[in-house]
C-alpha cells in the first residue's frame, strides 16, 4: 500500500465494515454465552433440587433458576471493573 499509494477512502471504508462485522459477531457470541449460562443455571437447579429430593415445584425451581442466573451475570459484570 505504500508503494501504490492505496487511497484512504477505500481503506477506512474497509476497516469500518469489518469493524462492524466483528461488531456483530461479538453480539451474537455474547447471546450464545447468555443462552448458555441461563442452561447451566437451570441444569444445576434442577440436578440439585433432584439430588436433595426437595420435590420443589417448577415455579420455585424457576425462581432460583433467575436468581443463580442473575447472581452469575452481575459477577461477571463485576469481574469486568
Amino acid at each position: 500500500a505504500l508503494v501504490h499509494g492505496a487511497g484512504n477512502e477505500i481503506d477506512t471504508r474497509e476497516i469500518v465494515t469489518e469493524l462492524a462485522s466483528v461488531s456483530t459477531r461479538m453480539a451474537d457470541v455474547e447471546r450464545m454465552l447468555d443462552r448458555a449460562l441461563f442452561t447451566a443455571c437451570a441444569s444445576y437447579c434442577y440436578a440439585r433440587s433432584a439430588a436433595l429430593a426437595t420435590r420443589k415445584s417448577d415455579q420455585v425451581i424457576t425462581a432460583e433458576i433467575n436468581a443463580a442466573y442473575d447472581r452469575q451475570r452481575r459477577l461477571s459484570q463485576e469481574g469486568r471493573k
